[in-house]
């Protein structure tokens, strides 16, 4: 990506989601007061005094990990240290200088990346704590207090002198892809082999992926921004507060999407809790498909098959349209196809249909059945129609009287249009205006 890239690292607990929800101003990383809740890269475009850059948080960082869920929250700091223009090195006032600093401090040098040393939990200005960091060796140490906003503003003027000049604008993704499904059905799976990296930590158990993360796409199709998101499960009470807020997370994730991928397990079928992210994809207005993996492990597939869309259109009639694809991310069955497909529903996503086939169709299905009259003997009159936006597809009618077009009669009007112009697995959106 043409903007520059900007890192925070830090040994566990130190208050670095924190940092990262400060500035970009909103709750986007999860925060907890227990170590290692911060377990995967999440990057996300923001800017100070007009300067645009990607801000990437990291989990907590042990350079001495050799194994285990360390080692892999290591690697991927890492990593966005590779990728990154400058670094921002976040340490404790409360606790001073401990030996992970000190190692973390080493290997920045060993790496000439541009950094700066923030000296987090300060409350007031001339706190003499913050010289003891002048020997890690990166420069002047900065006091901030990113839950209180304290020097943040003094820190990001620092870190955008660290930054290359500005270079060419960065171009819009052709769209934005949620990876979404209940925990364990391989929804960070799938993500690393159409990236072809190891980008999300994947863990043979459920709740692995914490925070949504994006990630960019490009493909002959167009470029793609994915979005895998926690695993979702209905449950009251979670064992895990992070869990809960992350959860959360994932469904804010769909607003902000343009295509929804629902990830089912091949073996388990689509049950009730897909239905509902089905429903809440929809709501959200992303175009959405739906993607069983796990399909190395079925046998007899074209029976299996026949059996899972029947079965589906059966328990869930309303969802049997939504274009569906059996896949593996292990054994990369059909993966090749799925940036079409994801093209294929982006697109729907933004088609538009002239006003003057839209009244054509209109005239023709008021033909096929006439508008019904309210207990007084009178019925609406409906002008006309037109399409007044995309992603997702809106369209407006213009009414003499809106209250007196029944549910019923809209209802109508919704099966025959998806019925006359398709959109199958795309979130319509139909508005009534007065009109006289």
């Amino acid at each position: 990506m043409s903007v520059p890239v900007v890192c925070i690292i830090g040994r566990p607990n130190v208050g670095k989601s924190t940092l990262f929800n400060r500035i970009i101003g909103e709750r986007r990383a999860v925060t907890h007061d227990r170590p290692g809740v911060t377990r995967d890269r999440n990057a996300v475009r923001t800017e100070w005094n007009s300067r645009p850059f990607v801000l990437v948080d990291t989990g907590g960082f042990l350079p001495e990990s050799s194994e285990g869920r360390d080692a892999d929250i290591r690697r991927q700091a890492e990593a966005a240290i590779g990728h990154s223009h400058a670094v921002i090195f976040v340490v404790d006032a409360l606790t001073g200088v401990t030996d992970l600093d000190a190692a973390i401090g080493a290997q920045l040098r060993r790496t000439g990346r541009k950094s700066i040393v923030v000296v987090n939990k300060v409350d007031k200005p001339g706190d003499a704590i913050v010289h003891d960091f002048h020997r890690l060796g990166l420069g002047d140490p900065m006091p901030i207090a990113a839950e209180g906003g304290f020097g943040i503003g003094d820190m990001l003027d620092a870190v955008l002198a660290l930054l290359p000049p500005e270079t060419d604008v960065e171009e819009r993704p052709d769209a934005r892809v949620a990876i979404v499904g209940r925990p364990n059905v391989g929804k960070s799976s799938i993500v690393n082999a159409l990236l072809g990296e190891e980008r999300v930590i994947v863990e043979p158990v459920a709740g692995t992926t914490v925070d949504p993360i994006d990630a960019e796409w490009k493909t002959d199709h167009g470029r793609f921004i994915l979005v895998d998101t926690a695993g979702i499960r209905r449950q009251a009470i979670f064992d895990d507060q992070a869990e809960f807020f992350a959860i959360m997370r994932a469904l804010n994730a769909l607003e902000r999407s343009d295509v929804a991928c629902l990830v089912v397990d091949s073996k388990q079928g689509f049950e009730k809790q897909e239905a509902r992210l089905a429903h809440h994809a929809l709501d959200a207005g992303c175009a959405l498909m739906i993607l069983y993996n796990k399909w190395d492990l079925i046998e007899d597939r074209e029976k299996a098959w026949k059996d899972i869309t029947a079965e589906r259109a059966r328990r869930f009639p309303t969802l049997s349209d939504i274009p569906s694809h059996p896949i593996s991310a292990t054994e990369r069955i059909h993966l090749a196809k799925l940036p079409e497909y994801v093209a294929q529903r982006a697109t729907e996503n933004s088609r538009r249909i002239s006003t003057h086939d839209l009244n054509e169709w209109l005239n023709l299905v008021q033909k096929k059945r006439g508008l019904p009259s309210n207990s007084a003997g009178k019925s609406p009159k409906i002008y006309y129609m037109t399409q007044t936006g995309v992603r997702p597809p809106t369209f407006t009618f213009f009414v003499n009287a809106p209250s007196r077009l029944t549910e019923n009669y809209r209802r109508f009007l919704w099966s025959h249009f998806t019925e006359h112009f398709g959109f199958k697995g795309t979130p319509l959106k139909f508005k009534v205006k007065k009109s006289e």
